[in-house]
């Protein structure tokens, strides 16, 4: 993507490339945003520092995956300053792109607009439904939808990667830990799931998503 776009637009005929480690930040919340990046190699968690202080999960930033691998991007449109923490889940390899560039690269393209805004009305639903999940007591079929999301077949089983603890989901759906525990825990009694070393197995993925759907309202 960038690599043919930006071929020659920096002086120097290739955009700048910079590396970050496992667990260091590529951008900071609040950080005045001069620049966006691309990522071409890695993963990052998209975060947020709730009012109550607690990190939570709002997206996960996968390479080379078109606009949803740019971090930053929307910023163009505000003040500047970014409003979330961009983490590096992995080592993380980016192009770092001057926003001006990258806006005039929007401005000529309208199917690269088209995309980011379809990245903004997607940030918008997820707040929303994670919002509405908490005030109607639905944190429970949530999760079920998280689940459903976030799994792949792999050997002829259906399942949610190790890499997604019980921690780790709380922080992408800002709930306690042990309100994960209990709803996995109750998803498990009911032959929907099961846990193994390789991470969540799901059994029954039709009950699973009829919960995600909000067909019935999960007891734990």
């Amino acid at each position: 993507m960038w690599e043919e776009s930006y071929d020659g637009a920096f002086g120097n005929g290739r955009p700048y490339k910079c590396e970050f480690k496992k667990g260091s930040y590529i951008i900071r919340q609040g950080e005045k945003m001069d620049y966006v990046y691309y990522l071409i190699s890695g993963t990052c968690y998209r975060t947020l520092i709730s009012e109550k202080g607690d990190e939570v999960i709002y997206g996960v930033k996968e390479s080379n995956n078109s606009f949803q691998s740019v971090l930053g991007a929307l910023t163009i449109f505000e003040n500047g300053l970014s409003d979330y923490d961009f983490i590096a889940k992995s080592k993380c390899i980016c192009y770092k792109i001057p926003k001006e560039i990258f806006w005039q690269y929007v401005q000529n393209d309208p199917v690269a607009l088209s995309q980011l805004l379809q990245m903004a009305i997607g940030l918008i639903r997820e707040l929303v439904d994670s919002l509405q999940a908490r005030n109607e007591g639905k944190v429970g079929n949530r999760l079920c939808k998280f689940l459903l999301t976030n799994s792949q077949v792999d050997q002829g089983l259906l399942l949610v990667d190790k890499r997604f603890t019980n921690a780790t989901i709380s922080r992408f759906l800002g709930i306690h830990k042990v309100t994960v525990a209990k709803i996995l825990r109750a998803l498990k009694s009911e032959g929907i799931i099961k846990k193994e070393k390789e991470g969540i197995i799901i059994l029954d993925e039709n009950k699973l998503e009829s919960y995600a759907n909000d067909e019935g309202v999960i007891d734990y």
